[in-house]
């Protein structure tokens, strides 16, 4: 390449090429009760299996590191594994990602040498290492430090002064004592709510007692400052009879710092796809915010979600910005089973002038997948290919199952709507009912000048003449409205009789802060009989909130490409008759190789080995596929017609040596008595897998039956 720029935003209008994959053999495991579990395990026998260099790592960045960050690293199994994890992690922490230097990782290692420079003499421990130094990494210098060591009736001690960052629970400034305890060893921190000032003056015979007010005097008449402070860490606030609940809440605050300060979502995701993500990528995790629902097109559900990354890095190359990324959308069952797995790539080329016009927006990548009827968990991978970063999300969603009973879909806020064409039938695309398109963004942020709509849907909805709409906006922590509006429901209904569009709710009498609306339907006495609610917030900072979308766009339901999808899955998940039924109608509008095997293998799971085979037969003729020869020489063994299986397996052999194709050919050999040809093949499986104790069990066979003959 000529030469490389890093951007923010880019476009998304070229088109997807699309794989559905199905019966994968990676499968990921249950991340949150994996995490769990491993975290637990960690601490137990976590640090047992650091090397050497790793322990002296997570000391190093005890001040810094987030529980979760720790429990990740302590559950990775490899060396390899925790050096990519390190990279990350300063590489999250890094001000300035697009420079060489890593103005983070310097600054904190100079303190590191400030410490065991300033603060390891008194101890056998490096100076990073002892409380002073842990205060110090995190905190950075303090603003001011007194030191009180030639004062024959106080302990040895320190007074910081410090800034605090208010939005992670500090005080603008606060105080610290750190003070040696009769005068030998290390300095500790003096906590002033449970020690009290007492604890600093040093006795002058093991008889003397000296209460808190003496004590707070006799460090007064050296400083009033430091006085203070040994009754609270807050300046100004002085309490002789009370213990000091404001200095521990400091304290507790501090040592909270890097739960607040450092985002650790990039170790969980490290954690779940480490497996997935190539080595180049792993240290190059990108923040996003993700926002899916549920909701009819055509009678049918989809899922409509939007993907927004933080940042989108492209490369510029022959006078125009390029970026290639792949999205891998995984969905399971409650249990961790494979229900689907999807694979998409998405080239994005973009002008200079599309770039500048679109410079300042977020990029949303959004699209929709029909679902079946259940509980499931969501994963989404996507990885930009050019710049290998990558972004993740998962997520538990509940499809219902059709019935009579009335409900309210969820929510979904909308900054305004455009005509999305005139067609008879509407395509299907994210976000897109009717004749709308409705932009969203996924952090439903608002400016106050703006109007703000809300879309849901509602199923069996009886008697709508009598029903009105009511929308009430909360502020977030509270149950008493700030704005309400009420609609006739029936002039809100679109022309699917799902649709509900409340357009047009005025926001500019809130100010900025946390909301929530609250929408619902109500009888003509005011009984709330449906609601649903969706939190969203009011900026004080004007900037671009309409994300550039990216969004595919699918032909209306029923077709071939949804009805393949929802087959797949009724077949992940056993339903085999649904399965069927879903791909006889997709096979009726389109012959497609992909759902032609997947009804051999559905008729197979169903027992109906003939007509399996009568339903790809002319596919393996066609195609000579290795899915189909299996699954061809699967009827046939499950016909106990030995000759005609071996005919598929033999021909797959020559091609390779697959454990699962050698152990069915050798079990058809020992039925037709040929133990000869038999054990060539048990004995490769075995080389192959040792564990396989039913292979173990034909060998034996396969050895008898030489003997005998």
């Amino acid at each position: 390449l000529s030469r490389k720029k890093r951007c923010s935003r880019g476009q998304l209008k070229l088109i997807f090429t699309s794989v559905i994959l199905i019966n994968r053999e990676v499968t990921m495991k249950k991340i949150t009760i994996l995490l769990f579990i491993l975290c637990a395990l960690s601490y137990i026998s976590g640090q047992q299996d650091l090397l050497p260099e790793h322990k002296e790592w997570l000391e190093l960045v005890s001040p810094i590191i987030t529980k979760m960050e720790r429990d990740v690293f302590l559950a990775l199994k490899t060396a390899d594994e925790r050096n990519r994890f390190i990279q990350i992690f300063w590489k999250q922490r890094d001000p300035l990602p697009d420079t060489n230097e890593n103005e983070f990782y310097q600054e904190y290692m100079s303190r590191v040498q400030f410490a065991d420079a300033h603060f390891g003499h008194e101890s056998s421990k490096k100076g990073s290492k002892t409380e002073r130094g842990y205060f110090y990494l995190l905190l950075g210098p303090p603003l001011e430090k007194t030191s009180y060591t030639t004062h024959s009736q106080l302990m040895p001690m320190e007074l910081w002064y410090c800034r605090g960052e208010v939005k992670h629970g500090l005080p603008a400034f606060f105080y610290l004592i750190f003070y040696q305890p009769h005068g030998l060893g290390e300095y500790r921190l003096y906590h002033p709510g449970i020690e009290g000032p007492e604890k600093l003056i040093i006795h002058t015979s093991p008889s003397q007692t000296i209460d808190r007010k003496n004590a707070f005097n006799l460090i007064r008449n050296i400083s009033a400052e430091l006085a203070n402070a040994s009754l609270s860490y807050l300046p100004g606030k002085r309490d002789l009879d009370i213990s000091s609940l404001s200095s521990e809440t400091i304290i507790s605050n501090v040592y909270s710092v890097p739960e607040k300060k450092f985002s650790d979502s990039y170790a969980r995701s490290y954690f779940a796809y480490k497996d997935f993500v190539e080595t180049e990528y792993t240290h190059n995790f990108v923040e996003s915010n993700f926002s899916v629902k549920v909701f009819k097109n055509d009678k049918q559900f989809f899922l409509h979600w939007a993907l927004e990354p933080e940042k989108v890095n492209f490369s510029f190359y022959q006078e125009k910005y390029y970026a290639v990324y792949q999205l891998i959308l995984r969905m399971e069952d409650t249990q961790g089973n494979l229900i689907l797995e999807k694979e998409e790539e998405i080239p994005l080329r973009i002008t200079p002038e599309q770039y500048k016009k679109h410079e300042r927006q977020l990029l949303s990548f959004q699209d929709v997948l029909p679902v079946i009827p259940g509980k499931h968990q969501i994963f989404f991978l996507l990885k930009n290919k050019t710049a290998k970063d990558f972004t993740s999300h998962q997520r538990k969603i509940l499809i219902p199952e059709e019935g009579n009973k009335p409900a309210l879909s969820a929510l979904f806020l909308y900054h305004g709507r455009e005509k999305s064409g005139g067609q008879q039938r509407q395509p299907i695309k994210a976000f897109a009912f009717g004749e709308f398109q409705y932009l969203i963004n996924t952090q439903n942020n608002f400016h106050p000048q703006e109007n703000m709509g809300v879309y849901c849907q509602g199923y069996n909805l009886k008697d709508i003449e009598s029903k009105s709409l009511l929308i009430e906006i909360f502020p977030v922590n509270s149950q008493t409205p700030v704005q309400t509006e009420k609609k006739i429901l029936q002039e809100t209904l679109g022309a699917d009789g799902t649709s509900i569009d409340a357009e047009s709710i005025p926001l500019s009498s809130l100010k900025p802060g946390y909301y929530r609306v609250d929408l619902s339907i109500i009888d003509p006495e005011g009984l709330k009989i449906l609601s649903q609610r969706e939190n969203f917030i009011i900026l004080s900072v004007d900037y671009p909130v309409i994300p550039w979308a990216f969004s595919k766009q699918h032909a209306s339901f029923p077709h071939p490409e949804h009805l393949f999808v929802l087959s797949s899955q009724y077949f992940m998940t056993r339903k085999y008759d649904k399965a069927l039924d879903t791909l006889e109608q997709s096979l009726k509008m389109k012959e497609d190789p992909n759902a032609r095997l997947l009804q051999g293998k559905t008729l197979y799971a169903l027992g109906r080995f003939e007509d399996s085979i009568s339903a790809v037969a002319f596919l393996y003729k066609s195609t000579q596929n290795r899915e189909t020869a299996k699954l061809m020489a699967l009827n046939y063994f499950s016909l106990r017609d030995w000759v005609k299986a071996l005919v598929y397996l033999e021909e797959l052999l020559k091609e390779a040596l697959e454990i699962s194709v050698m152990n069915l050919a050798a079990e058809c050999y020992l039925n037709l008595n040929q133990p000869e040809k038999a054990l060539p093949l048990i004995q490769k499986s075995l080389e192959l897998d040792p564990n396989q104790d039913k292979v173990k069990e034909q060998e034996k066979r396969a050895k008898k039956q030489l003997a005998e003959k």
